[in-house]
């Protein structure tokens, strides 16, 4: 089986759908395309649910914010601030002054 870089797979859930438009079987589908049955599966059933978009690459979601709505106010109310006004020398934000205690 072939490897793909992730940035191959939306062309490769369009020619999915594609050939099943033109009545290809799934385990077909699979065969020329070098992929499982279950991810050719998957796929026609998004493309089923949802049409294009469904297939649509999307940017995978990083994880959570782990502050809560307040807390984000509050930061932002602090940065807006500026650095000088929390004691460092300049105006420039890095992570570490962020994240140092106050």
């Amino acid at each position: 089986m072939p490897t793909y870089k992730p940035a191959d797979y939306e062309l490769l859930r369009r020619r999915c759908a594609e050939l099943k438009e033109l009545d290809w079987q799934q385990n077909k589908i699979a065969q020329a395309l070098g992929l499982t049955e279950g991810w050719v599966s998957r796929t026609l059933k998004k493309y089923r649910q949802e049409g294009q978009a469904g297939i649509a690459w999307r940017k995978p979601d990083g994880p959570a914010c782990r502050l809560t709505k307040e807390q984000l106010s509050q930061l932002l109310a602090e940065l807006t601030k500026g650095a000088p006004a929390h004691g460092f020398a300049g105006a420039i934000w890095t992570r570490p002054r962020v994240n140092e205690p106050g």
